[in-house]
C-alpha cells in the first residue's frame, strides 16, 4: 500500500462518508509527514504514540496495515503493547502480532492476561502459537524466554546434498549463518557453517564438515548468569538446550542484552526522553496533531440529512 493510500484509507475509516475534496492541503501534508514518520522512524514513533490513550492509538493501528502496526508495536514496552491488544479484537491482534518476533510476542501475550492471551495463541499462525507457548514456559528472567526456538536443524545422519535440500525445503526459522546438527534423540551434535557446506562435496557426511558441538546454554539458566559465558567473545549466537542436552533453541545475544535491560527496567512515561525529542520533535508534534486534526474534522462535519 502507498503512503497516499493509507492516508486517503485512514482518513475514511476514521471519519465516515468523507471525502478527498474534505481534506484540505495543509492536513494532507500533516498526513503525509506523520505516516512518513511511522515508518522511517518506528521507534521514536512508539516513543509518541505511548503518550495517547491506548483506546485512539488501537484504533489508530487498526486501521494501518498489519505489517506497519506490527513494526510500533514492536518497538514499544510489552506492558503497553499488551493494553493496546485489549482495545482491539483478539483476531486484528493477532494478526499485528504474526508479523512479529516471537521473543517480542510472547512478553505481550504474557502481560495480556490469561483469557485473551489464550485467545491471541489460538489464533496465531502455528508455529508462531508453538514457538510462543515454548517460550511462556519459562520465567522471564531464564534464558528460555528469550531464545529463537525456530531455528535450521538437520540431522547428523545425511550427506551434504541432503542437508542442502533440507535448508532450502525449511520455512520461517531465523537466520544465524549457522544450521545446527542434531542426533535422532534431539541432541545437539555440532555446527555447520552454510558457506562452508556449499563449498563440501555432495555425498560427503555431515558429520566430517560439522564444528563439533562444544558450548551450549541450559534454558533455566538465569540471563545474569548468561551474560557471563565466554562464547560471547566469539559469537553472537549460543544454541539452547534443556537437561537432556536436547537443542530448542538459540540465544542472540542482542536478545540476552533486551531481556536484561527489560528486567531491570520498569515502564516510564515516555514524556520528556530523548527518543522522542531533538531531531525527530518536528515529526513527533506532527504525529499527534494528527489526531487533533481527525477529531476536528469530525467535531465540524455538517450533519447528515
Amino acid at each position: 500500500m502507498t503512503l497516499g493510500s493509507m492516508k486517503r484509507s485512514w482518513y475514511l475509516n476514521r471519519v465516515p462518508k468523507m471525502t478527498d475534496q474534505s481534506i484540505d492541503q495543509k492536513t494532507d501534508q500533516k498526513i503525509d509527514l506523520a505516516l512518513a514518520f511511522l515508518q522511517a522512524e518506528p521507534s521514536a514513533a512508539a516513543g509518541i504514540l505511548e503518550q495517547l490513550p491506548t483506546e485512539q492509538v488501537a484504533a489508530f493501528l487498526n486501521d494501518l496495515p498489519y505489517t506497519h502496526a506490527a513494526t510500533i508495536l514492536g518497538k514499544m514496552f510489552p506492558q503497553y503493547s499488551a493494553r493496546l491488544c485489549k482495545c482491539l479484537e483478539p483476531a486484528t491482534a493477532a494478526a499485528m502480532l504474526s508479523d512479529m518476533e516471537v521473543m517480542l510476542v510472547a512478553p505481550i501475550v504474557r502481560l495480556a492476561g490469561k483469557e485473551l492471551g489464550k485467545q491471541l495463541l489460538d489464533q496465531l499462525p502455528d508455529k508462531t502459537s508453538i514457538a510462543c507457548r515454548l517460550l511462556l514456559n519459562y520465567s522471564e528472567e531464564a534464558v528460555g524466554a528469550w531464545m529463537l526456538a525456530n531455528v535450521s536443524t538437520i540431522p547428523d545422519d545425511c550427506n551434504v546434498d541432503e542437508a542442502l535440500a533440507r535448508i532450502r525445503s525449511e520455512q520461517k526459522t531465523f537466520d544465524t549463518g549457522s544450521t545446527y546438527v542434531i542426533g535422532r534423540d534431539r541432541r545437539l551434535k555440532g555446527i555447520l557453517n552454510l558457506t562452508k557446506l556449499i563449498r563440501s562435496t555432495p555425498n560427503l557426511a555431515v558429520s566430517l564438515v560439522m564444528e563439533k558441538h562444544q558450548d551450549s546454554i541450559l534454558a533455566r539458566t538465569p540471563l545474569v548468569n548468561a551474560i557471563n559465558h565466554p562464547i560471547w567473545n566469539q559469537r553472537d549466537y549460543l544454541p539452547v538446550t534443556n537437561r537432556q542436552q536436547q537443542l530448542i533453541g538459540v540465544l542472540r545475544y542482542a536478545d540476552l542484552r533486551q531481556g536484561l535491560d527489560k528486567n531491570s527496567t520498569s515502564m516510564e512515561q515516555p514524556g520528556g526522553t530523548d527518543s522522542v525529542t531533538g531531531m525527530v520533535e518536528a515529526y513527533g508534534k506532527s504525529l499527534i496533531a494528527m489526531f487533533d486534526v481527525v477529531a476536528d474534522i469530525a467535531s465540524t462535519k455538517p450533519p447528515q440529512r
